[in-house]
């Protein structure tokens, strides 16, 4: 049981959480800034370049594409909630947040990690549709589809993360308020509290089962579909195709849910590895599937490719045409 508010304790609002970085590394932890801001940049610039060329190409406005923007978007939201505290952290070693600010925080990392969840499902099942009801898919995967099925897992993902701001906001917090981290991680956090509860203590792991195995059973099951129907086609170009479209998806649902399977070792085996660790890597498990989807998705999808580089050309023929006129 969490016990009242005693004289050396305070309102949750009377207070500032202090994030003092990286355990072990403060002396040093200053030259890994300049790391995670080309990492802000790739991922900033990509992830703003994928929505804006799916706009801009009316051959893009398919489902498939929409998917991804979604995801791009997505993973916008993970760098701009995340990284402008960790880059203040580790430049200026330490950072002053409140509390309010925290909570919301602790609310987006984990809403971030299952929406890219269900928007991977939805991209597993337009596959599905795709390759093995090929004849209903325009009747199946419509537009209202998608906004129905985008609102759906929005709410599923608020409900599902939303008792971790809450439940850290109810705890009591009183003496030393430093947090041994680079951003509001809910373990980080909590650890200061002065007294807590077994649900939350252990809320944080009831997500990944109840969540994201459902989720990649999901994606599993459509998958393996596809698979089955892709080895019955004759066609050695049909399999080229469908290798071609599922190839980049695969790639991303890897990223993703090995990130957070990885981070998920990592903080559960803490007690067996150097202190920076486990609030190093709940930051790299975050920045890794936006940093690394749109370049998955430049590279392994021809449609987007054959864009940007026909948008390449454009600009280089109108530089070249400036010139010119200027000579």
């Amino acid at each position: 049981m969490v016990t009242k508010l005693s004289s050396n304790q305070t309102s949750n609002q009377d207070f500032v959480f202090i994030l003092t970085g990286l355990p072990g590394l403060h002396n040093v932890q200053h030259w890994l800034s300049f790391p995670f801001i080309i990492i802000f940049l790739v991922a900033l610039l990509g992830n703003v370049a994928v929505p804006l060329i799916i706009i801009i190409d009316k051959c893009l406005h398919e489902p498939m594409y929409y998917f991804i923007s979604i995801l791009s978007v997505v993973d916008l939201i993970a760098c701009l909630s995340v990284l402008p505290s960790v880059l203040l952290t580790l430049v200026f070693g330490s950072l002053s947040v409140l509390p309010d600010a925290c909570f919301l925080q602790m609310f987006c990392v984990p809403f971030i990690g299952v929406m890219q969840s269900a928007v991977l499902v939805l991209m597993a099942y337009d596959r599905y549709i795709a390759v093995c009801k090929p004849l209903r898919y325009s009747t199946i995967v419509t537009n209202t589809f998608i906004v129905k099925a985008f609102l759906l897992f929005t709410i599923r993902s608020i409900c599902a993360v939303l008792p971790i701001p809450v439940l850290a906001n109810l705890l009591p917090y009183c003496g030393e308020r430093s947090v041994q981290n680079i951003h509001c991680e809910y373990l980080s956090v909590i650890n200061v509290a002065c007294a807590r509860t077994t649900i939350s203590d252990n809320f944080h792991y009831i997500i990944f089962p109840l969540v994201g195995l459902p989720d990649a059973t999901l994606i599993g099951l459509s998958y393996y579909r596809i698979v089955r129907v892709t080895l019955q086609l004759k066609s050695k170009e049909a399999l080229q195709k469908t290798f071609s479209t599922c190839s980049s998806h695969i790639s991303v649902f890897a990223l993703v849910y090995l990130s957070v399977l990885l981070s998920t070792v990592l903080s559960l085996s803490e007690n067996h590895m150097p202190p920076y660790m486990p609030p190093l890597s709940s930051v790299i498990y975050l920045l890794i599937p936006p940093t690394l989807n749109p370049l998955v998705y430049g590279a392994k999808s021809k449609q987007i490719k054959k864009t940007v580089l026909k948008h390449f050309r454009n600009i280089k023929s109108t530089l070249t045409d400036k010139q010119r006129t200027h000579f």
